[in-house]
This record gives structure tokens, C-alpha cells and sequence, in this order.
């Protein structure tokens, strides 16, 4: 990226009335060099947007994979949730995403927690028929 595009990055403040920022757009889009250098930029990669999905919540619905390591490397909170109680976790596992699924249970994500609905990864894997993902629940 040229270093004035850097620059405009950097002086880039959010709005948090914003529904989507940079960082969502590229993270839901799967365009990792944007989002490395919005990171680096200083962008807030725990920032919500209208529903409560993070940068993290859209590349992990997307199947983001990139993306997804890019924003645990930069210690993005794995298991934060969105409006209705969704976890990263969860929607990788809606979205039939397991490899998506594997980096978030192998960073930390949290395999029991529920979301508002009490949907629970396991449940979930079991309901979409995601044996590779029940296997890993079950270590």
C-alpha cells in the first residue's frame, strides 16, 4: 500500500454510529493485505457494527481464513458476541466453514458457550451434521 494511502489510514477515526467501518468491509470480503494494513493502521478490531458483528463475526461467517488468523494474531477477543448472542464459533459452524472452525477452537474460542437462543457449538455442529466439528468438540 503507498505510503500516502497509509497515512489517510491512519487519520481515519470511525464513527461508532457507522454500521460497517474499513476493517468490516475488508474482514467481510476476505481482503487480507487491507485488513493487515488497517491493523497496523491502528483500527479497532473489536469494533461493532449495527448488530454487534466484530471484523471477526464477518470472516468467520465468510470463511475468511486469512483474515480470521490475522485478527487472532492481533489478539481480537475470539468470543465476543454479536446482538443475538452469536459467537465467531458459532456462525463458522452455521456457515459450514470447518476449517474456519478449527483456528477458532484451536486459538481459544470458547466450544460451550451459548448464544441468546442457547445454541451451543456442539448443538449446532450436530443440528448442521458437522462430524469433523463434533469430533473436535468432543477433545
Amino acid at each position: 500500500m503507498k505510503r500516502r494511502n497509509m497515512r489517510k489510514l491512519k487519520d481515519y477515526k470511525p464513527s461508532t454510529s457507522m454500521a460497517f467501518t474499513p476493517l468490516s468491509i475488508a474482514a467481510q470480503f476476505g481482503h487480507l493485505q487491507e485488513v493487515l494494513a488497517l491493523i497496523k493502521a491502528g483500527h479497532d478490531i473489536n469494533i461493532s457494527n449495527h448488530n454487534g458483528s466484530t471484523p471477526l463475526h464477518l470472516s468467520t461467517q465468510n470463511g475468511h481464513d486469512g483474515v480470521v488468523k490475522a485478527l487472532i494474531a492481533a489478539n481480537v477477543e475470539i468470543n465476543k458476541t454479536d446482538d443475538i448472542g452469536w459467537t465467531p464459533l458459532l456462525l463458522a459452524i452455521e456457515h459450514g466453514h470447518e476449517t474456519t472452525a478449527m483456528i477458532l477452537i484451536e486459538a481459544g474460542a470458547d466450544i460451550n458457550k451459548p448464544s441468546h437462543s442457547g445454541w451451543t457449538p456442539m448443538l449446532l455442529a450436530r443440528k448442521n451434521g458437522r462430524d469433523t466439528i463434533l469430533t473436535h468438540l468432543r477433545i
